[in-house]
């Protein structure tokens, strides 16, 4: 009893005793970790077929091909646009409608119409009385020479008279109104275009047709003739004064000559082409202006294309109209040199 009390009282090393050695807190973590079972973590995704799956759904099936029979044939003209310059002459047109049928019920800017005249009659006659002087001396060097070596010095004159009224004054001064005043209604216009200013009087109400259009076309059509008138005047003058001067040819005789050659209506003719020049001048400028986009480029080239276009316009009803006032054979150099 004693002895077993003993040995049951003794002090037992961790080391020596097997249960002990076994059951250490140290040893015994260390296996609860690592005979843990490591659980799947599911994953999510937000994909229609991470969604689909997630409910056991299956996907939709996808649509069934459709027949030849029931596709619809592609179009030869879907993916076709006609040119710009097609749009810009439509355009063209119905502007000048447009400008026409205000002029005929009086809705035109009035206090616009005047700063227009002002500008292209004053503001171009120094460009266009310039242009028509050297022009007319031009020409006086060319025939004085020629008509005073057949004996025809008297003729002279009736032959630059109708050569400035029917065809010079008018023509010469359209193509200094084109290059002056077209471009500036080109560039105008299209400014106020591609900064949205029409889109601006709009919305205050305004008509930019009556308030920026009528009142340019009308500016053109009223201020040509008078130019043409003073420039056909200027160019006799410096014709008379050249052939006075250089080739000895009195100016009483150019003034008689041209008086007899020249009928009410060539003048008249001249001063009809005048207004007609005008009114394409202002149509296809403002046409082209109001038609504008792309930024400065697109500015520059909508008046750079403005003035060549007016000019081939003019070259072209010159003609025409032309072939209509003037048929048939004349008679009036025969006056001029009786």
């Amino acid at each position: 009893m004693s002895s077993a009390a003993a040995l049951l009282l003794r002090p037992t090393s961790a080391t020596t005793h097997p249960l002990l050695h076994q059951s250490s807190p140290k040893s015994f973590f260390l296996r609860l970790h690592s005979s843990r079972r490591r659980l799947p973590v599911p994953r999510l995704s937000l994909t229609p077929t991470a969604a689909g799956n997630s409910n056991n759904s299956p996907p939709p099936p996808p649509p069934p091909p459709l027949s030849p029979a029931t596709e619809a044939p592609p179009s030869l003209l879907a993916n076709w646009s006609p040119p710009r310059a097609i749009w810009r002459g439509l355009s063209a047109l119905l502007l000048a409608g447009q400008v026409f049928h205000r002029v005929l019920t009086g809705r035109v800017h009035r206090r616009n119409l005047l700063a227009q005249l002002r500008r292209v009659g004053p503001g171009s006659a120094g460009v266009a009385l310039l242009t028509a002087a050297f022009v007319g001396m031009a020409f006086t060097i060319q025939f004085v020479r020629e008509f005073t070596r057949l004996g025809l010095h008297r003729s002279v004159g009736g032959v630059l008279a109708l050569a400035l009224a029917r065809e010079l004054s008018p023509v010469v001064t359209a193509v200094v109104a084109a290059g002056r005043v077209g471009s500036a209604f080109a560039a105008e216009l299209g400014t106020m275009q591609v900064s949205e200013q029409t889109d601006t009087l709009r919305v205050l109400g305004a008509n930019p047709i009556d308030y920026l259009v009528v009142p340019r076309v009308l500016a053109c059509v009223l201020a040509l003739p008078v130019l043409t008138l003073i420039s056909f005047a200027l160019g006799l003058a410096s014709s008379a004064f050249l052939a006075d001067s250089v080739f000895g040819v009195s100016v009483s005789i150019i003034l008689e000559s041209a008086r007899k050659a020249l009928r009410p209506w060539d003048l008249i003719s001249s001063l009809l082409k005048s207004q007609v020049f005008g009114a394409i001048i202002a149509v296809v400028s403002c046409a082209w202006g109001v038609t504008t986009h792309g930024g400065a480029k697109g500015v520059g080239e909508s008046t750079t294309s403005a003035v060549v276009v007016s000019l081939v316009g003019i070259f072209v009803a010159d003609f025409a109209l032309s072939c209509l006032f003037f048929q048939g054979a004349g008679d009036s150099l025969k006056h001029a040199m009786g």
